[in-house]
Formats: C-alpha cells, sequence, structure tokens
C-alpha cells in the first residue's frame, strides 16, 4: 500500500505591535522564512483639551488592535494557533495612570504635549546628577504636573506604564516595563540599571509607581483568555516584554556600529547612533538623549528633530489639504533656494537637537516678496532636511558626518523629491531603505526569541529583505546645499537665541 503523503503543515508566525503616536501598525512575519505576511493599520485619535495638550485614551489603542489582529487573521486565513509569539513597540515618554483595580485613572499623557514645561525647568535645577536633559517630554515632568494640578487623580494612581506597556497588561494581566521604555523616563540610573532612587527621593516619587523592568525580549507573560479572545488569539501565545519605538526601531534595523547612523523620518526624526557605554548629561554639550537599548546591555544615542514629517502635514494642510502626497511635491520648486533666498525652521514643536527648547520656534526667514508658493515648499522641504543634518552634525560631534553612513528609513524618504534632497545635504554615504516598519519589526525579532525561534534579534533578521536603495548625490547641488547649510546655521543659532 501506497503510504498517504504527509500532512504540510505551516510555518509558524510572529505578531509585532506598534503604537505611535499618529498611528497603530500590526504585521505577521514567517518565523522561517522572514517574510512579511501581512500587515494593517489605524490611526489613533489624538486629544488636545487645551493649547499644547495632546492626550489619547489607552481603552481606544486595545479597541483598535483587537480590531486589527482579528481582521488580519480573517482577511488572510491565518488560524490563531500558528501565532508562536508577540512582541510590542510603542511611544516613549508618555504616560497611562493605573488605578489598583488596572483601570485607567485618565487619559495617557503623550510625549509631544508640553504642558509640563515648568516641572522640566524645576528638574533642570536637581540636586541628583540627570542622564538626560530635562524637558517636558520625559514621563517624570509629566507627572510631577499631574501631582501638582490633579492631585486627585494622582491620589488614585497604583502605577504608571508607557504606551506599549498598557497593551501588554491587557494583554497578560503583568504590570512591567523594559529597559528601553524605563530609561526615557528621565527617572533611570544607567550606572545601575535601577530607577533612579536618589532622583524619585528627591521629588518625593515613591518608586512603588514605577513597574518593574526587565529586558526587551524576555517572556513577559501569556495572553489571558479574555485576552486570547478579544485579539482573536489562542490563550498562553508568549508575549514580550517589548520595548520603546526607537529602541525597537534600532534593532528592527539592525545597528551594528557606531559607523553607522540610523535616521528614522517620519512625523518626528530620531537620529541615532550607538554607544560605547553611557555617560551622564552634559550641560555644556547639550546635544543627545541616551537610552537603553533593552538588549544585552547596550545603549544609544538620540538627536531629535520633532517636526519633520509634521511639518510637511502642516505645509500641505496650509496649501491644499485636498492635495495627494505626489501632487504636494509637483508644487515644490525645481531648485534649492538660494543661500539669500527663504529658508524655513522646522521647529513647530520645539527646536529637539542641539538647542533642546521647548515651545513652538518654528519660523520662515529670509522671506521677500518674490516668494511664491512653489518656493515656499520647496523651503519647507529643504528645511526639514537641513534640520535633519544640523541634528545628526551635533549628535556626532566633534567628528562630524565625514566617514559615517547615514541609513534612512521612516516616511519622509518614501517621497522621491526628499530622497534626493537628503542626499545632497547630508555630507556622507547615505541610504534608504524600502520598507520602513522598523519599530513593528523590531516588536517581531523580541516576539521571536521570547517564543524560542531565535537566540537573538540580529540572528533572525540577518535574513531579512529591507530593499535599501543607494543614493546618488549631484555635485553641483552639494555646493548649493552647503551655501544654504551656512545661512541655516545662522538663523538657527539667532532663532535659538531668542527662544531662550
Amino acid at each position: 500500500m501506497t503510504p498517504a503523503p504527509a500532512k504540510q503543515t505551516q510555518a509558524p508566525l510572529l505578531l509585532g505591535v506598534d503604537l505611535g503616536t499618529q498611528g497603530l501598525k500590526v504585521i505577521f512575519v514567517d518565523a522561517e522564512t522572514r517574510e512579511v505576511i501581512a500587515t494593517a493599520g489605524a490611526p489613533v485619535t489624538n486629544l488636545a483639551p487645551a493649547a499644547g495638550y495632546m492626550e489619547q485614551a489607552p481603552g481606544d489603542w486595545w479597541a483598535s488592535l483587537c480590531r486589527l489582529t482579528r481582521g488580519l487573521l480573517r482577511d488572510h486565513d491565518i488560524g490563531a494557533e500558528r501565532i508562536a509569539a508577540i512582541g510590542l513597540s510603542g511611544h516613549m515618554h508618555s504616560i497611562a495612570p493605573l488605578r489598583a483595580d488596572g483601570s485607567i485613572a485618565r487619559n495617557c499623557i503623550v510625549w509631544a504635549d508640553t504642558r509640563s514645561q515648568p516641572q522640566a525647568k524645576t528638574l533642570a535645577l536637581a540636586k541628583t546628577r540627570l542622564w538626560n536633559p530635562a524637558i517636558a517630554p520625559y514621563s517624570i515632568a509629566k507627572i510631577l504636573w499631574l501631582r501638582e494640578h490633579e492631585p486627585e487623580v494622582f491620589r488614585e494612581i497604583d502605577t504608571i506604564l508607557f504606551s506599549k506597556d498598557y497593551l501588554r497588561y491587557r494583554m497578560t494581566g503583568e504590570i512591567a516595563t523594559d529597559f528601553s521604555d524605563a530609561s526615557g523616563s528621565l527617572m533611570w540610573d544607567f550606572a545601575t540599571r535601577r530607577w533612579d532612587q536618589a532622583l524619585l527621593a528627591e521629588f518625593n516619587l515613591p518608586v512603588s509607581l514605577l513597574p518593574p523592568a526587565r529586558g526587551s525580549a524576555d517572556v513577559a507573560g501569556a495572553l489571558t483568555a479574555v485576552a486570547a479572545n478579544d485579539l482573536g488569539l489562542a490563550p498562553g501565545t508568549p508575549v514580550a516584554c517589548g520595548g520603546g519605538d526607537a529602541a525597537c526601531a534600532v534593532v528592527g534595523a539592525g545597528l551594528r556600529d557606531r559607523d553607522t547612523l540610523m535616521i528614522n523620518a517620519g512625523t518626528a526624526v530620531q537620529v541615532i547612533e550607538l554607544q560605547n557605554e553611557p555617560r551622564p548629561f552634559d550641560r555644556e554639550r547639550a546635544n543627545r538623549y541616551l537610552f537603553e537599548l533593552g538588549v544585552a546591555g547596550q545603549t544609544f544615542a538620540i538627536g531629535a528633530l520633532n517636526s519633520a514629517g509634521h511639518s510637511l502635514e502642516w505645509w500641505r494642510g496650509l496649501v491644499d489639504p485636498s492635495l495627494t502626497h505626489e501632487q504636494f511635491e509637483a508644487l515644490a520648486a525645481d531648485e534649492p533656494s538660494a543661500a539669500d533666498g527663504p529658508l524655513y525652521l522646522p521647529w513647530l514643536q520645539g527646536t529637539g537637537t542641539p538647542y533642546l527648547l521647548d515651545g513652538p520656534c518654528g519660523a520662515f526667514a529670509q522671506l521677500s516678496s518674490t516668494a511664491d508658493r512653489a518656493i515656499l515648499t520647496r523651503a519647507v522641504m529643504d528645511g526639514v532636511a537641513l534640520g535633519i543634518r544640523l541634528c545628526a552634525e551635533a549628535l556626532v560631534a566633534p567628528g562630524g558626518l565625514a566617514g559615517k553612513r547615514a541609513l534612512i528609513t521612516g516616511g519622509v524618504p518614501k517621497s522621491p523629491l526628499m530622497r534626493q534632497i537628503l542626499s545632497n545635504v547630508l555630507p556622507c554615504d547615505v541610504a534608504f531603505r524600502a520598507f520602513s516598519d522598523m519599530s513593528a519589526l523590531g516588536a517581531v525579532a523580541h516576539a521571536a526569541v521570547a517564543g524560542g525561534i531565535s537566540a537573538n534579534a540580529g540572528d533572525f533578521l540577518a535574513a531579512f529583505d529591507y530593499g535599501e536603495v543607494a543614493a546618488a548625490p549631484a555635485p553641483a547641488l552639494q555646493r548649493q546645499y552647503e551655501h544654504l547649510y551656512a545661512a541655516f546655521k545662522r538663523w538657527a543659532d539667532q532663532v535659538a537665541a531668542g527662544a531662550k
């Protein structure tokens, strides 16, 4: 008798969840081929109850995640049993306060919320050494604001979670965070890799408010029956601790050495460089933010530009919100501005690196009556690229960008014109990656480790096809941008000095 053919089994899948400031994304990756099998996203609603405020409703995150996972499983005919593990990434610094019964005490205060500027100024005078500059986005400034302005709410708070940690709590019932999100709070001591007891004591904050921290690829729990039913997945599926979105993006990009800078250019820009060893914040050289990677005790530094893609969307909305991105790009002038032409400083939500000033500082400079819609559109696009260069050079100083390689990801370089501009503005080798969901991919890599698929994230991603695209700068345009950048830096110094 001829034996029956062996039944073909389907490869396990890994689920990556990335909760961004503007949207929630879910991806399924084949654990064997490393191919993205399915992906879906949904917008996240940002609430602005007052000027400078930005909040999100954590319950909406969960409802949206459940819709996305169930929809992908249904639309791609994926059985729940195929999901081997889940990884999470989320926007950093944002705080989601929980009561003792696990209910949300108030909406999440998002990192871009600037209401805590007075508290940040108080933190800047701390006697305890700071590992990062004291600015409004950091979690501790938001906590101090809560205690001062919403004391009734503050008294109800049992635990403060970061954004991805709330989703994992809903999945597993476990209270925890990871080293990367903990390091983005300004309450983390990099020397001891623990919550900063001295700083918390100085500001009379109990460490019991904060969750225990662990590695990003550690198993932080398993799906409960209730969560599995909500998500359409199988109970008991392991869930990795996960990481902050910037840290997950570094992991997802496979960044391995200091010769390569990662430039993640989306709504905001993060210029990222791996560090040999952490060092405390230097008030005389305020040019970077320090974070834990959440993997193998590594750290990385970030230079930030808060309004990159945000600047492009803001300007498109002013010009004509009905324009597609292709139509908007077609509006831009064919050539960059002359050094004495219009300049745009992309600081709608603070300067970021290197000046580290909160509040609106965006500006047009050198305007004349000859400036038209095309010229100003090109000035905005050029200004975003010049702002990225200013940020990158401050991060890697004093050596500058010579000899470096820039690996650029995110939504901004999806524009062909922005790729061309960036390749001419940045004085180093530049490459772009067609795959842009680095934070979600980093979450998947953590899931691969937590699920026993791979020994480490680097090994898992070694075979992943990013679709890298090399850039070909034009020497004549490079020279033109050097003159434009010199004018940009002069105006940047003047505007920043006036905003202090």
